[in-house]
C-alpha cells in the first residue's frame, strides 16, 4: 500500500520554506500512485509577497493496517485571499488550483 503526501513550496527572497505536508488517498501500488500523483506535481499561482509557489508529490509505502485519513490539503485559498498573486503565473498553475478544488479520487 502507498499513499501520497503533498507538499506546498513558497519561496520568499533565497528561502524556501515547506508550508504544509499532507497525507492524502490510498493506493494499492507504487504505480497507482505515481500515475494520480503526476498533474498534482508542479507551479502554482504565487501569493504576493513570493517569487515562486509550486507543490511536489512524494509516494510513500505504508502498511496495510494504517488507515489515511482525508485531511484537507493546505489552505492555499486562504493565503491567496490575503496575498493574491501578481500578472501573469506559469502555465497550468491556475489548472492545478481547480483541481486541487476537487479532491483526488481513491
Amino acid at each position: 500500500m502507498f499513499t501520497m503526501i503533498l507538499m506546498l513550496y513558497l519561496q520568499q527572497g533565497l528561502d524556501v520554506t515547506l508550508q504544509g505536508a499532507t497525507p492524502r488517498g490510498q493506493f494499492g501500488t507504487r504505480a497507482q500512485c505515481e500515475a494520480a500523483a503526476v498533474r498534482l506535481r508542479g507551479p502554482l499561482p504565487v501569493p504576493r509577497g513570493y517569487k515562486a509557489a509550486w507543490q511536489d508529490v512524494s509516494c510513500m509505502p505504508i502498511q496495510r493496517n494504517v488507515r489515511v485519513n482525508d485531511t484537507p490539503q493546505p489552505d492555499l485559498a486562504k493565503v491567496l485571499r490575503e496575498q493574491p498573486a501578481t500578472g501573469c503565473q506559469a502555465e497550468g498553475a491556475w489548472r492545478r488550483v481547480a483541481e486541487m478544488c476537487q479532491g483526488a479520487p481513491h
